[in-house]
């Protein structure tokens, strides 16, 4: 897959013979016959962002052999996605993960490990065995990022990393790269960046995210908002995402919006999340347990009400007017997921199976789910 200009640079070797090493590679591989379309084997596999919603409009989450962008203004939640499938992508596959390990590349110096153990306990994996597989490459220019971006490919090969992070693509070379002069030079770094990216994607099955900073165009009276690098970055991201914030400034609120601006085989689509303490999620409950978790304190409420003979949910009162957004911790978007699945009503959510709920809606864990039916029970006292 490298051109033979790369070849031709390694001492003993002409351009003549990289060209027929490489062409005699791609003949070894079958790369040089064409394929009936209807016999191609994508192996696509995703993994969840934390959200229902941002999966439902990203066909299921974040695709493997693909470059996946994600661009949007200071605060959008870039960083906290990045966070989120750092630790998801641990996850097994039936809970939407793929049980391998992550290679982050960090060039603003925004990776925080106390946002892995956050979100990490929000999963209920372990947060010391979930940072032992995130590899992580503070990057300090863009030659050490293209650098660590060729180290990453060796990762995929020695220590089953199947997501690599690059946060932020154009960070330091929009610092390096100053004027029209050096546009030309840093186009160029970029393409290699690009498809350096896109061969390891495509040949180890990984997924590839990276985040990417934005300028401000004025358009007569009117600005918008860019992502920066130009058609390099358009046409060499196979998924572009744009984070928006909610009013004029970002800390309004924790809901963004996401909106898909360019996909193969996507329709153009937009929906709404939350960013949290503990990673991406469809409401701004998403948090993690505290020390004293509130199931064991419902739990003591229960217990005396039993013993009391106050509670039985068979003799409770009508519970037709509760809807599921009542229940502290289920958001609409969150109840939709629920409804799709059958479970329509707090009776229903009270009755179902914590664990089938968990492996059916990716981002809820069993201990969520019981939460949940703890917290409904008390509403239909």
């Amino acid at each position: 897959m490298s051109p033979h200009n790369i070849i031709s640079d390694i001492d003993g070797l002409g351009e003549k013979s990289a060209k027929k090493l490489i062409w005699n590679a791609r003949n070894a591989l079958g790369m040089t016959e064409f394929t009936v379309a209807e016999d191609i084997d994508e192996n696509v596999e995703f993994i969840t962002t934390g959200s229902s919603e941002l999966n439902k409009i990203l066909g299921g989450g974040i695709a493997t052999g693909k470059l996946t962008e994600v661009f949007g203004p200071f605060k959008s939640g870039k960083t906290n996605l990045a966070h989120t499938i750092a630790v998801t992508i641990q996850m097994p596959k039936k809970q939407g993960g793929l049980g391998a390990a992550v290679a982050y590349i960090d060039t603003e110096n925004t990776f925080s490990r106390d946002k892995i153990r956050r979100i990490a306990q929000r999963f209920d994996l372990e947060p010391k065995k979930v940072l032992s597989q995130i590899f992580h490459a503070r990057i300090y220019s863009s030659d050490h990022q293209a650098q660590m971006i060729s180290k990453a490919e060796s990762l995929c090969k020695t220590r089953n990393v199947r997501l690599i992070v690059v946060d932020s693509l154009m960070a330091l070379m929009r610092a390096e790269y100053v004027g029209i002069g050096m546009l030309a030079r840093r186009q160029g770094a970029l393409n290699n960046m690009i498809h350096a990216l896109s061969r390891v994607a495509e040949t180890y099955n990984a997924a590839v995210l990276v985040t990417n900073q934005v300028a401000t165009k004025m358009m007569g009276m009117f600005s918008a908002d860019d992502a920066i690098g130009g058609n390099i970055v358009a046409h060499g991201c196979h998924f572009r995402i744009m984070f928006k914030t909610k009013g004029f400034s970002s800390n309004n609120s924790l809901k963004r919006r996401a909106v898909i601006v360019d996909a193969p085989d996507l329709p153009p689509n937009e929906c709404e999340f939350f960013i949290t303490s503990s990673g991406i999620a469809d409401t701004e409950n998403a948090e993690i347990p505290s020390t004293i978790s509130p199931e064991f304190e419902v739990d003591e409420v229960f217990e005396e009400m039993e013993e009391s003979h106050q509670y039985d949910v068979q003799e409770s009162s009508d519970d037709s007017e509760i809807s599921l957004v009542d229940v502290k911790g289920i958001g609409s978007g969150t109840a939709k997921s629920l409804e799709s699945h059958g479970i329509t009503s707090v009776r229903k959510l009270i009755e179902c199976d914590p664990e089938d709920v968990s492996t059916k809606i990716s981002g809820i864990t069993v201990k969520k789910v019981i939460e949940w039916q703890e917290y409904a029970k008390g509403l239909i006292t």
